[in-house]
């Protein structure tokens, strides 16, 4: 009796041919759109003679970078508002008011951006103190002491830049402040008053 070989058969492939590329994918490509986004180009070298004026010297210009650098907390090439918070805070205990600091950045910043480029630092920083300061000057500093916009200075006024400045100051002191600037006796300092009154000291 003749006994049957067991025989296994060699399994059928399907006849797909996409089962090989089901059982090795292809290698994935990469999009145009992929490699141009996460190319980041290199930030162009400092280089101070770029920022020299008629005014400043090349190692002016060092020493003003460094500066910049030290107050842009976030190293994003600008200064900001809350730059000049966090560095009025680690030299003393003077706070000014937001309003102040955006008025500090609003008389330097050319280009009404909003923050201080290097360049705009730069001439920030070239600005000599001996310089008289024009009517628009003392119109500023006047409505950033009265900042309801009142049209007048009042002694509580007074009284609140005092302490924003950590100056000691007394009523009577702050009182006669007012009488300097207001000799008709209102008790209050207008613009044109206070203007008047900071071009005479400028002149002494």
């Amino acid at each position: 009796m003749n006994k049957k070989k067991n025989t296994i058969s060699a399994p059928t492939l399907p006849q797909n041919k996409l089962f090989a590329s089901q059982l090795v994918p292809p290698p994935q490509q990469l999009s145009p759109t992929n490699s141009s986004s996460s190319f980041i180009p290199p930030e162009p070298k400092f280089d101070p003679n770029d920022y020299i004026t008629a005014t400043t010297t090349k190692r002016d210009i060092i020493l003003y970078k460094e500066i910049f650098d030290f107050l842009d907390s976030n190293n994003n090439g600008v200064i900001q508002p809350m730059d000049l918070r966090k560095a009025f805070a680690m030299v003393g205990k003077y706070q000014p008011k937001k309003q102040i600091l955006y008025q500090m950045i609003a008389d330097f910043d050319s280009d009404q951006s909003g923050i201080i480029e290097f360049r705009e630092f730069v001439r920030m920083m070239s600005t000599h103190p001996g310089e008289k300061d024009t009517d628009e000057d003392y119109a500023n500093v006047f409505y950033q002491i009265d900042q309801d916009y009142k049209g007048y200075i009042t002694i509580d006024d007074l009284r609140e830049l005092a302490s924003e400045c950590n100056e000691n100051l007394n009523d009577e002191s702050l009182q006669s402040i007012i009488q300097s600037c207001d000799p008709e006796g209102n008790g209050t300092i207008r613009e044109k008053q206070f203007v008047r009154y900071m071009k005479s000291l400028q002149r002494r």
